[in-house]
Order: structure tokens, then sequence, then C-alpha cells
């Protein structure tokens, strides 16, 4: 029974990283396989009956019969283009330190065959100076996770860079927190929390956290725990500033640069001068920057201490 079961993991193992669409195995190779890797020697009724098996379960074998070339596994866990994407965004992911990248960025690679791996020469790690130092990104999701579900507060240590772009602790005492949730904005990973029996909400990124420890100590009680945080990303938008009514105008050709940043949710009127009239709701606080990073294109006219500040900015500039 050990054997057969054995035999069954194998096969499968085989038709995952040897073949696809493209490359089906006759019998012969698979039984060459299955020999080199493994040191196993089934014979052809064998094979043939675990493939059968293995279609019975849900894993969507091609046979002989179906193509008239070989065997090859149809059904995975993720398709090609689905693999290409999460290793695109492994890569990019500025919070997951290199080494950490390349380790997962393997993992993912398991997920196809041999052939479709060669389609990988595009993807590059980056080594742009931005990739965080801290390896312990996963274990912090993991722990953060246990305490939210658990009820429990953590603490941890937090770091920041020094003059020399080493990370080290913002302070020598560890910040302790009620942990409500993560999420992911600006291309950065957060906690959303608040400091032990204070009610304002707090946020800090989780490739900063170090040292992180799960306490025995129950999440403190205040205005939060009535609140649904699924909204993770409005939580901390709202934390960088108060939601406003915001009025633009804009050049049309830095539309999509506008809904990448504030979403569809806007209203879009054409003016006579080509340009458009904007108007949405959002935290005005981040518009300053926004506006400041297109600023030939783009005039506030709501709120107007938004349009003061920039205009601040604009005389305060040290190129003029």
């Amino acid at each position: 029974m050990l054997a057969e079961k054995t035999n069954i993991i194998c096969l499968l193992k085989v038709l995952s990283e040897y073949s696809d669409a493209e490359h089906p195995m006759p019998m012969g190779e698979i039984i060459r396989k299955m020999e080199i890797k493994y040191d196993m020697r089934p014979d052809r009724r064998t094979i043939i009956s675990i493939i059968d098996a293995l279609n019975s379960l849900g894993y969507e074998i091609s046979t002989y019969n179906d193509n008239k070339k070989g065997y090859y596994l149809i059904s995975r866990d993720f398709e090609p283009g689905e693999v290409f994407l999460l290793m695109d965004a492994v890569y990019t992911f500025p919070f997951i330190a290199e080494k950490q990248s390349l380790d997962l960025i393997g993992k993912l690679e398991n997920h196809l065959s041999i052939y479709q791996r060669k389609n990988l020469n595009h993807l590059k790690i980056v080594r742009d100076g931005r990739k965080s130092l801290n390896r312990q990104i996963f274990y912090n999701i993991e722990e953060i996770s246990r305490a939210i579900e658990e009820g429990l507060k953590v603490k941890f240590t937090y770091l920041k860079y020094d003059e020399d772009k080493n990370l080290i602790p913002r302070r020598e005492k560890k910040y302790t927190v009620n942990p409500y949730s993560m999420a992911y904005t600006n291309e950065n990973y957060y906690l959303l929390c608040s400091l032990a029996y204070q009610e304002n909400l707090s946020y800090y990124r989780l490739d900063k956290i170090k040292d992180l420890e799960i306490t025995d100590y129950k999440i403190d009680k205040n205005d939060w725990d009535k609140q649904d945080i699924e909204g993770s990303q409005e939580a901390i938008h709202a934390f960088l500033g108060q939601r406003e009514r915001v009025k633009l105008i804009c050049a049309e050709h830095i539309l999509d640069n506008l809904i990448d940043s504030f979403g569809r949710d806007i209203d879009i009127r054409k003016r006579h001068d080509e340009n458009l009239d904007v108007s949405f709701i959002a935290p005005a606080k981040g518009l300053i920057y926004w506006g400041l990073q297109y600023l030939p294109y783009v005039e506030v006219i709501e709120p107007d201490w938004v349009r003061k500040k920039i205009i601040e900015s604009i005389r305060a500039n040290k190129y003029i």
C-alpha cells in the first residue's frame, strides 16, 4: 500500500514538472523519469491506473487517447500567467527582503513545468535600494494574524534608518499595541493598531517591526473595538488625513494618474479649454503632495487650505 501511494505522489510530481500542453510526455519518458528521479519502475498498466485515479480525484490529466501524443497535467493550482503576475509582485514589493523574495519566487516556480519556467527570463530582482533589510516580514504577518484572532496585544521594536542607512531601533523601549488589522497601501504593508490605553488609531510598517511578541494581555476596550475595520485601507487613509470634498482642474492626459491615485469614484466634467473639472472625496492632506507632483497639469480649487499649502510650497521652492 505504501509503495502504491508513493507511486501516485511521484507520478504527479513528474507530470507537474516535466509536462504541459505543449510538451506531453510519452509513456516511455514517464517510466524513465520515475526511475531516474525516484528509483521506481512502475509498468505501463500501473501508470495508466494511477492516471485514471488522479483524474477521478479531479487533477485533470490529458492522456494519449485524448491528444495522440502523450500525457500531461492540465489542472494546476495556478495558471502560468497567474504565477508570472505573482512573481512580478514579489519582485516589486519593497517590504519583502531580497533573500525572501528569491525564496518565494522559487516556491512559485514549483507550480510551473520546466518549460514554462524558461519564460521567466524577463523577471529581474529589484536592486535599487528599496528592498527591505528586515527579514521578519512573514513572521510578523503570521504572528499578528494570530494575535488579532485571539484578541491579544503584541509588543515589538520599531526600526528607523540612521545616517549610515542601517535599520536601528527608534527607541529602547518596545511598543505595546492593540492590533486590529493589516493592510497594503502606498507600496507598504501596515499594522493598524492603537497604543495601550490610547484611543487614537496608529499604523506601523510591518517591514520595520522587529522582535515581535504576542503578549498574554487582552486587547483594550475602546471605540475601535466597535468599528468594522474590514476597510483597512480606508482607515489608513483616514489616519493620514481627514476626507474632504476635493475640486480640481486638470489636464486630460493625466486622468489615468488621477484615477490610479484616488479611484474611480470621481465626477468628471469636460471644460471648453480641453481640461477637466474633477470632483471627489479623499484625504486632502495627501492631495498636497500629489498636486505638487503634477503641478504643471493640475490646479486645486478646493479645499482652500490645500490650495494655500501648495502655493506656500511653491514660494518656498529653493530652485525659484
